[in-house]
């Protein structure tokens, strides 16, 4: 493994350890609270700091993987482990959010039809708000430094930085609202304090759901095999087209595919002239190489065709 390579997985293993960590004493303190408190704001924030403590243990095991060569068993590599990671958690993350509409729609029904809410205890709501808060900034403000320091190529590091963020705005947003209903009891909102973490947990779920919603319609159009972003394909085109004419080919066309930070290209090349195949292995070296500084890591076939007829059907 090269060295920047090396040194990059080990920033990303670094952050993931911390992050782990910090996400078990949040997901413990806040079911703490939830349960002293008798809020499901805090059950709520809770739930999804243990989401992301198990996550952190999977994305480690993950980002080794990522990049090692094919073997028997897989061989395409590893690369895709990423994308079916950041999908499969995004799931969970939609799965706690709806169960958490479930928990508060349950309350609501209840507090309508006549029966028993029970009171709020707001004393640890505010201690563990301004602790939590404090713990995510700091895990946003790490994920994110080590997403930059390995070039902003980490689908795993991104995804957790966006993740310490929606924690955060959790425990500020609940932290926050619940400690402002008993200012509601003189007001005409009086009698609906009892549900007040509920209609908060709600407004909260519509405010973030679209976060891992967009992130799992990302995941699952690489899952497919949908064409990597336009730019990032004018990319891998340029590159090959211009090393393609530097060798004396003729080019018909790329395709390019992307699972997490790395990117599959196929080159589907006409030499137009008598070839060794160490050429062929020099051509494909050399524009790895070259995309390598210009998109990040890639994994680069060459298709030797006459023809063209491997063009797709334009939609």
């Amino acid at each position: 493994m090269p060295a920047t390579a090396a040194q990059n997985l080990k920033t990303e293993r670094k952050a993931l350890v911390i992050g782990k960590w910090a996400n078990l004493f949040m997901a413990v303190a806040g079911l703490l609270t939830a349960w002293v408190s008798r809020s499901d704001a805090m059950l709520v924030d809770g739930l999804y700091s243990a989401v992301n403590f198990i996550s952190a243990i999977a994305a480690a095991r993950i980002g080794a993987r990522v990049g090692l060569p094919p073997t028997r068993s897989r061989p395409w590599g590893y690369d895709f482990d990423e994308v079916l990671y950041v999908t499969f958690r995004s799931l969970i993350l939609i799965g706690v959010l709806v169960f958490a509409a479930f928990v508060s729609i349950s309350k609501i029904w209840t507090f309508f039809s006549g029966g028993v809410v029970p009171e709020l205890v707001f004393g640890p709501i505010a201690v563990y708000a301004v602790v939590i808060v404090s713990i995510c900034l700091g895990l946003a403000f790490n994920f994110h430094r080590a997403y930059r320091k390995t070039g902003k190529r980490s689908a795993i590091l991104k995804t957790e930085a966006r993740a310490a963020l929606i924690d955060g705005a959790l425990s500020v947003g609940s932290g926050a609202a619940l400690l402002s209903l008993p200012y509601l009891e003189d007001t005409v909102l009086g009698p609906f304090v009892p549900i007040g973490d509920a209609v908060i947990v709600l407004v909260l779920i519509l405010a973030i759901i679209w976060q891992p919603l967009s992130t799992f319609r990302t995941t699952l159009a690489d899952l497919a095999g949908v064409s990597a972003p336009s730019s990032t394909y004018a990319k891998v085109a340029r590159a090959a087209r211009d090393l393609a004419r530097e060798k004396g080919y003729r080019l018909h066309r790329a395709a390019v595919l992307q699972a997490g930070r790395m990117h599959w290209v196929a080159v589907y090349l006409d030499p137009e002239k008598p070839v060794r195949a160490e050429d062929i292995d020099t051509f494909r070296d050399i524009l790895s190489a070259r995309l390598e500084d210009v998109i990040g890591p890639a994994r680069v076939e060459i298709v030797l065709t006459a023809s063209d007829y491997t063009n797709p059907v334009q939609e």
